[in-house]
This record gives structure tokens, sequence and C-alpha cells, in this order.
């Protein structure tokens, strides 16, 4: 059973030290293992649709919320499941869109109902900060923190990224599980820069990560969160590409624990999957593409690169310090992200994984000593990856990587195929 407990940080009066985690000493019934599992962009609503308490209408087919999860609500079954909330949460189908300075926006709202369904599902850590959290105004966005703060302490461990001003805005939210102390926060873009969708000091909103103060004050409050581990959410990247930008590889690389205290930077919008780092002892997303999010494009026609989500777990076990060290991350294919998400099985996800493994090629910088994640395929489409020892662990993640062997090369049949769909 999780032991979980929430913790009240005054952060205001916190000190400066990037490896605050030192503060803060385990419980010492705390677990020896704890997993994490993780979802990209999120949303249970077609773009500018009237919500409804029963489910979602998408294409002409009415879906219950027990159906929009079917095909992959056994995955999500970590102590901490994360997932990028893309969408104001609110019952009220009156409140006037923003338009955003777009012809033609896209406006998403899902009733609380689907929040309900998600967190009864097991999410219980919301990312809140993204490019649709503005779509209906200051009005939604307080809604947004009506309905997640009424399922507090009733499935939700934390949430971050958007505040009735920037302070609570900014603020990590910290909490206890099964003995250990966790720090997570989220910031992202926000459309086209708008000034009016940042958070003020007495108006509502979210995080910038594209303005320097915002991101700078993020990063400093979760830094000094006193904590076992650190989680940082980022919602950003061009939408489309596999490859990540130079900036997204400076900002997160700078985000690793060796340097920050982060121990888990999770990025997302792209609506594509990039390639995974481990770098130090921090592990490092650069996009996990869609989750399950009506309204937004079937890309199953796009190419072995572009096609799919990934739902990735991560292993943690308490060293003898007490700190929480990574030891193992799974890759989970995910496919019909726009409508019914279910993964990708045997040979099918196994495609997918080599195509993760060419985009962790492309990660691999001598200069900076970066290195992408390879994963090894399993039987069941998955990708698997151990750090080195992990099978020597004992209990789930000894049982997990005991017959671990590094990722194979890419077969020569795949090569070029994956190459053309990895291009951009």
């Amino acid at each position: 059973m999780r032991a979980i407990k929430f913790v009240a940080v005054g952060l205001s009066i916190l000190g400066c030290s990037a490896h605050a985690e030192e503060n803060k000493v385990p419980s010492a019934g705390a677990s020896t293992h704890l997993s994490i599992t993780l979802a990209g962009d999120t949303g249970l609503n077609p773009t500018n649709q009237s919500v409804s308490p029963k489910g979602v209408t998408d294409g002409g087919v009415f879906q219950t919320w027990d159906d929009t999860t079917a095909g992959i609500a056994a995955l999500v079954d970590g102590d901490v499941n994360f997932m990028n909330v893309e969408t104001v949460v609110t019952d009220r189908n009156n409140l006037p869109p923003d338009l955003k300075g777009q012809s033609g926006p896209f406006n998403f709202r899902m009733h609380p109902n689907g929040l309900k369904h998600l967190v009864k599902t097991g999410f219980n850590v919301l990312s809140m900060a993204n490019n649709h959290s503005m779509d209906y105004g200051p009005g939604g966005v307080l809604d947004s923190l009506k309905h997640v703060n009424a399922l507090r302490g009733n499935g939700v461990l934390a949430s971050a990224g958007i505040g009735k001003n920037f302070e609570e805005a900014s603020r990590p939210d910290v909490f206890e599980i099964n003995g250990h102390t966790i720090a997570y926060a989220a910031t992202g873009i926000t459309t086209n820069d708008l000034a009016r969708h940042r958070a003020g000091e007495n108006s509502p909103g979210q995080t910038s990560y594209r303005n320097p103060a915002d991101f700078a004050e993020v990063r400093r409050r979760l830094v000094e969160a006193p904590a076992n581990l650190r989680i940082l959410s980022v919602h950003y990247g061009y939408e489309g590409y596999v490859r990540a930008d130079q900036r997204q590889f400076a900002d997160f690389r700078s985000l690793a624990a060796d340097k920050d205290g982060i121990d888990l930077i999770v990025g997302h919008h792209a609506h594509v999957v990039r390639g995974v780092e481990m770098r130090g002892k921090s592990v490092i997303f650069y996009g996990l593409g869609n989750f399950l999010h009506h309204g937004t494009a079937n890309i199953s026609g796009k190419g072995v690169c572009r096609d799919y989500g990934l739902f990735a777990r991560v292993h943690l076990s308490k060293t003898e310090s007490g700190a929480l060290a990574i030891q193992a991350v799974e890759a989970i294919p995910v496919t019909e992200m726009h409508r019914k998400t279910r993964p990708l099985t045997g040979e099918a996800g196994q495609k997918r994984i080599h195509a993760l493994n060419y985009l962790a090629g492309l990660i691999d910088d001598n200069a900076s000593g970066a290195t992408g994640m390879r994963f090894t395929p399993q039987a069941n489409g998955t990708g698997l990856y151990c750090v080195e020892g992990a099978e020597s662990i004992g209990g789930k993640i000894g049982q997990l990587c005991k017959s671990y062997k590094p990722a194979p090369p890419i077969p020569t049949s795949l090569r070029s195929t994956i190459t053309g769909s990895c291009s951009r």
C-alpha cells in the first residue's frame, strides 16, 4: 500500500543550496523501490466542443469516460503517475474562448468528470502549464484550479504550472509517498508569448518557459525545495519535429542533477516522440508525444518515427545514503492517441523502439558528454534500459533487469525506413 503524506513547505524561507536534498532524510521505513509513470499530452474533449458530464463525443462517436482509457488503464500502475493536462478543466459551456490572435484557434476544455476519471485511473501528478491552459481566459484557469484542488487528498498528489498569481504558478508542489519526499514543478510555452497568459503579481495564468525570468524562478524554487527527488515538467518543442533544437538541449541538460539537482526532466508538446538521455544521475525525456488527446490529428500514417506516443515507466531504488537512484526505464509505444489509446505490441512496438534508438544516436555528443538512451526491444513490443548492476538490486528491479542485455543495432531492413521518417 502506498503511504502518502502532503508536506507544507515555506518556500520563501528556504536556503539557497543547490543540493537541498541533503537536508531531507527519508523516513526509516521508506520503500526501497519507487516507480514513476509518464504520459504526454492529455485531454478528453475535441477542440471548441461543449463539455458533457457523461463522456466524450468525437467524430460523431460517443465514448464514456471508461471507454476512453479502456486500452491503457492497466499501464497506469506506478507509485507516481504523471500526465500533462493540456486543456482547461471546467463544467461551464458559457466561458468565452480566448482567440489568441489566431484565425482558427484550438480551444480545449474538459469536464471535471473527465479529470476525475483520469485520476481514478491512477494519474496523481498533473502538469497544468501548456499553451492550452489559457484557452478560456482567466475564468478557465480559475475553474481548472478549483477542480484540480478539489481532488487533492482524493487522488491528486501534486499539480503545478498555473496559479491565481505568479507566486502560486511558480511554486513547486512537495509531497511524501512511501517515505520519500518529492518536489515537482511545471512550466511551458504560452501561445504567441501572449503577456495576458502569464501569471502576474495579482492575475491568474501560468509561468512561461520562454520568459527567462519565469524559467529561472521555477527552476530556483524547485532546486531549493527539500526533497529526495525532483521532477520538472516542461511543455516545449517545435510541433512535428522529432529532433530537439539546440535551446532544448542546452536548457534541459543544464537542469540535470549534476548541476541543478533535478533528477527527472519531462518534455512534451511536439506531438511526436523525441529521444531520451541519461545525464549523470538524471534522465531527460525530450518529448513524450501525445498520450490521449481528443481533437488532435490522427498521426497513424506519419511514418514509424512520428506515428506513436511514448508512455514511460521509471524505476528507482533507495541507495545507502537514502537518496533515490534511477535504475531502469521502460519505454511503451502507444497508438490511436487522438481517440482511444492502446499500446503497440509485438513487432509493431519493436519497430518504434528501434526508431527511438535512432533518435538516441542524434543525441550523442562527444563534446558535451551526452549519450542517448538505447532501449532493448522486448517480445511484447516495449523497450527496456537498465543501468549497470541493476540486476543485482533484488526485488522488482532485479527481476525486471535479470536477463537484460544492451540494445542491439537497428536492423538493416529497418534503417532506411527509420532514417527517412526521422529526417526532421
